[in-house]
């Protein structure tokens, strides 16, 4: 396989995500450790999926997350707060995470807001309550810089889906990125 994270924050969540999961096939909520995810805080952000409402409930969103969206996006669905020309395509991506059991690595444009986009990476992890169902998504995006929409269309994000079953072959501890 040849993925790769780039970010220095997101290899972290990696690393601890494996760790968190343990013999488990899916860490929970309650694996994730705050005080170790310490210098990823800020950009993360967990969700639960919603049946009745087909998309997910933000449970906790990071500084940075709330401030790209100009609100705490905690507690809000995903189609309270994204743009409904990209809420289809994004939910449809975060489902993929969940009914696949997979980890999302994105990079080049990965945020859409108020007429900018900004290009970075981003990693979506599936959680479960359960240890084994998928139920829920961790995820960050670290964002390198903010562009004009005439120079990046979320068009040109690149997206690897890789089976939680596949994630201890890539490495968590370059020392390179943010």
């Amino acid at each position: 396989m040849d993925a790769a994270i780039k970010s220095r924050r997101l290899r972290l969540l990696l690393g601890h995500y494996l760790a968190a999961r343990g013999a488990k096939r899916l860490p929970s909520r309650s694996d994730i450790d705050a005080v170790e995810l310490a210098p990823v805080l800020p950009i993360i952000w967990i969700s639960q999926f919603e049946d009745s409402a087909g998309t997910f409930r933000y449970r906790l969103a990071g500084e940075d997350v709330n401030d790209i969206w100009g609100m705490s996006v905690a507690g809000c669905l995903l189609s309270d707060f994204v743009a409904p020309d990209r809420f289809e395509a994004t939910n449809a991506a975060f489902l993929r995470v969940l009914q696949q059991e997979a980890a999302l690595i994105a990079s080049g444009p990965v945020y859409r807001c108020a007429d900018r986009i900004a290009l970075g990476e981003r990693l979506v992890l599936p959680l479960s309550s359960d240890g084994v169902t998928a139920d829920g998504l961790i995820g960050a995006t670290a964002r390198d810089q903010l562009v004009d929409f005439e120079k990046a269309s979320m068009s040109q994000q690149i997206s690897t889906y890789i089976s939680v079953d596949e994630l201890e072959s890539i490495p968590v501890d370059r020392a390179v990125g943010d």
